[in-house]
C-alpha cells in the first residue's frame, strides 16, 4: 500500500486573507512568511495544508502558500505577486530550478547534498537532501501533508529516486490529526533501510541513519564550512590540533584530518551521534 494513499490530496477550495500594510509591504518584496498577527481578515476558518490566497486593500492578488493555523507563521509563501495554480507541473518546475546550480556537485565527488532548502529554493518549509539515490524530505510544517501526492511524481521527473524517506521537525508533529497517519522516518518510496546508508562528500565517504539520525541524517548544509576547516588546517600550523565540538559523526573532524591535522578531540553529548 502506498502511504501516500491514505492523504486527500489538496484542497481545492481556497481560504482568502486579508493582511496589514506592514505585511503587504513586505510580501510586495519577497518575504517568504506570513505571520498570524499581520492577518486582519479572512474569509473562514482555514484548516492544515489549505492553499491560502493573499489579497492587498484594494483585493489585488498578493501571494498564495500554505496555510497552517497552528502555526505563528500562518502561511509559507509559495508563489508571489503573480496568480499561479500550485499542481504537480508547477512543482515540477521549481524542483528543476533548485536542481540546476547543484548539477556540477558530482564532478566535485559528491553525492550527498542539500537538493532543496527551504526558503533559499522558493518552497518555505521544505528540505530534501540527497544521499546518493536516498532521498530524505523533511517538513517543518503539517501544512506540507496534502502537498505530498503531487510533489513525490514532481521530484521523480526530475531526479532518480532509489528511496525516499519522510522527516518532520518536532513542530510539525503537534497535531498527529493533520499528518494522516504518516510517522517520521518513515519510508514512502523504495527498499526498506537496512542501517545507514554511504554517500560521498568532496570525495570523502560518509554514512548516515536517514530514518533515526539528526536532521536528515547528516548536516548537508555545513559542506562549504568543512571544507574551508580543511583548507584552514593546511594552511595553518597553529591548527594542526583541533577541538570538534557538537561533533556528531565527525564531519568536520574528517576533513581536519584530510588537512593534516596531527591531533583531533571529537566531543558530542548524544550517544548515538
Amino acid at each position: 500500500m502506498n502511504p501516500l494513499d491514505q492523504i486527500p490530496g489538496p484542497s481545492q477550495k481556497r481560504l482568502a486573507l486579508h493582511v496589514k500594510p506592514a505585511a503587504e509591504r513586505a510580501i510586495r518584496q519577497g518575504h517568504p512568511w506570513l505571520f498570524d498577527h499581520s492577518i486582519r481578515k479572512q474569509s473562514r476558518e482555514g484548516t492544515t495544508g489549505d492553499l491560502g490566497v493573499v489579497f492587498d486593500h484594494k483585493d489585488r492578488f498578493l501571494a498564495i502558500g500554505l496555510y497552517d493555523p497552528f502555526s505563528p507563521i500562518r502561511l509559507r509563501i509559495l508563489q508571489h505577486n503573480h496568480p499561479a495554480d500550485i499542481n504537480q507541473s508547477w512543482y515540477k518546475d521549481r524542483l528543476a530550478d533548485s536542481a540546476k546550480p547543484r548539477a556540477s556537485l558530482p564532478a566535485t565527488h559528491t553525492n550527498g547534498y542539500r537538493l532543496v532548502h527551504g526558503e533559499n529554493d522558493g518552497l518555505p518549509g521544505l528540505v530534501i537532501d540527497r544521499y546518493d539515490k536516498n532521498f530524505v524530505l523533511k517538513l517543518d510544517t503539517a501544512a506540507w501533508v496534502n502537498q505530498l501526492p503531487i510533489i513525490l511524481p514532481a521530484l521523480l521527473e526530475v531526479v532518480s529516486v532509489n528511496r525516499l524517506v519522510l522527516r518532520f521537525s518536532r513542530k510539525a508533529t503537534d497535531n498527529p490529526e493533520s499528518l494522516y497517519g504518516l510517522s517520521d522516518g518513515q519510508l514512502l518510496l523504495g527498499p526498506r533501510l537496512e542501517g545507514p546508508v554511504l554517500f560521498q562528500e568532496n570525495g570523502l565517504t560518509f554514512e548516515a541513519d536517514l530514518a533515526r539520525g539528526q536532521k536528515t541524517g547528516f548536516f548537508l548544509d555545513q559542506r562549504e564550512n568543512r571544507a574551508r576547516l580543511e583548507q584552514l588546517v593546511a594552511k595553518r600550523g597553529d591548527l594542526r590540533r583541533v577541538l570538534n565540538v557538537f561533533a556528531y559523526s565527525g564531519g568536520f573532524s574528517l576533513y581536519a584530518a584530510r588537512g593534516g591535522a596531527q591531533s583531533i578531540t571529537s566531543v558530542d553529548v548524544s550517544a548515538q551521534a
